[in-house]
């Protein structure tokens, strides 16, 4: 039986959204959500399709939008992030799913995106264009979010036929017999899995669109990018043997691969210039890669830090990184190695506006415990312990129910954090 598989995106999500709760249509308002309404170089989270037209898009800025022609702008909507909204009408949608499809054949992708296998549904919803309008019809109906889908026999398919043609059509399928017309002509950039770096490679060997990749030789790629390389290749194709409905081992209890590194950044509100300031944001985020650090049971043997200057600055920034003395998923272990890195390399007439911390060359934290009599191992031992009941209580309260005294000063990004989700403010009702 032939799969049929849809990936189901959100148009502009964040921003239809906004439109929704103000009864408007999309795609004939200019709208864009921000994440700080009061700061010119607040970043665009989405912008509805008008305003992409006019070279408004995700991670653009306020003051981008304040340089257009004022004829251009003079109607357009601000919207502060709403990021417990959105989830709610991201769950609302998936809920629509589930009158097409058990829960277990939708894989939610990301908050705006979503696979589902509606094989063997023909006999009840019809062919892959009804069930499609239909589909696209309710949860419009339902929510007022307009979405898009692509339709392919797996989920590699689904997904590049929905970015390439069906976020412009409303609805297109792929079938494998269409692979080289319909895909590839598209650039690299486009294909799913190549990031900007992975794309400046291949256009190296000169792979420039997704066809170039599928008439490269197969083993001259697994040689030079391993397992990835073969697997792009199959992808260029439209070959994914990967499920789309996940078993329950994948969900529950699997073990998952140990990740290369834990690491948080924070994009700041406003230039920080002085030392005391930004120490404090190192200890915040210090904090919280300890706290992801130790809910993963690693410890970190290197330590990495990235700053970025104001965007007025010529200098970009820097990013330096240390070996540890030992490993530890303790912030007071690596906090003063981050101080060090930092006064180091940081210029005082620079103004710092992003910071970013990552342990490296992570290890299971039951492989490094050493009890001894020396080097008062057992006050470390009982610092662990009183770390872990500090995250325990983070974890059942609330995020920030503990957290140090320092979060309390101005300018500690501790003292808003906890009322965030994904960096973005929580919100409450439309604007």
């Amino acid at each position: 039986m032939r799969r049929r598989i849809f990936c189901i995106d959100s148009v502009s999500f964040y921003a239809s959204c906004e439109c929704a709760s103000r009864n408007l249509n999309p795609y004939k308002t200019k709208l864009v959500v921000l994440s700080n309404l009061e700061d010119s170089g607040a970043l665009v989270l989405a912008a509805t399709p008008p305003m992409k037209r006019l070279g408004i898009k995700t991670g653009s800025r306020r003051f981008h939008i304040d340089r257009l022609p004022w004829q251009d702008r003079k109607h357009v909507l601000y919207a502060e992030a709403r990021m417990s909204h959105y989830l709610n009408v991201s769950v609302q949608i998936v809920h629509i799913l589930h009158q097409f499809v058990p829960p277990e054949a939708i894989r939610v992708y990301s908050i705006d995106e979503t696979l589902v296998d509606l094989t063997g549904t023909e006999r009840l919803f019809g062919n892959d264009e009804h069930v499609a309008r239909l589909i696209r019809s309710t949860v419009f109906r339902y929510t007022g979010i307009p979405v898009t889908i692509g339709i392919g026999p797996n989920n590699v398919l689904a997904k590049l036929v929905l970015d390439l043609h069906g976020k412009k059509t409303g609805v297109a399928h792929c079938f494998l017999h269409d692979v080289e017309k319909m895909i590839h002509p598209a650039p690299i950039e486009k294909m799913w899995g190549v990031g900007a770096k992975m794309a400046v490679h291949l256009q190296r060997l000169g792979i420039f669109t997704i066809g170039d990749l599928a008439h490269y030789p197969l083993d001259v790629l697994h040689e030079k990018f391993g397992v990835i390389g073969a697997e792009l290749w199959h992808h260029a194709w439209g070959i994914d043997e990967s499920p789309t409905i996940l078993p329950p081992s994948s969900l529950f209890g699997a073990q998952r691969q140990r990740p290369r590194t834990i690491g948080h950044g924070i994009t700041l509100m406003k230039d920080y210039t002085t030392y005391a300031s930004i120490r404090l944001v190192l200890q915040a985020i210090a904090v919280e890669v300890g706290m992801r650090t130790r809910q993963a049971g690693l410890v970190g043997g290197s330590v990495h830090l990235g700053v970025r200057y104001t965007r007025t600055s010529e200098r970009r920034g820097f990013s330096k990184q240390k070996k540890l003395d030992r490993f530890t998923a303790d912030e007071q272990d690596f906090l003063p190695v981050l101080l060090t890195l930092f006064l180091d390399s940081w210029d005082e007439t620079e103004a710092v506006r992003y910071v970013s911390v990552a342990l490296g060359k992570l290890e299971p934290r039951s492989d490094h415990v050493q009890l001894s009599f020396f080097e008062d191992e057992w006050a470390k031992a009982r610092r662990y312990d009183f770390l872990d009941l500090v995250d325990q209580l983070n974890v059942r309260f609330g995020r920030g129910t503990i957290r140090p005294a320092s979060s309390l000063l101005k300018d500690s990004p501790l003292r808003t954090r906890q009322r965030l989700i994904g960096g973005h403010k929580q919100g409450g009702d439309s604007r």
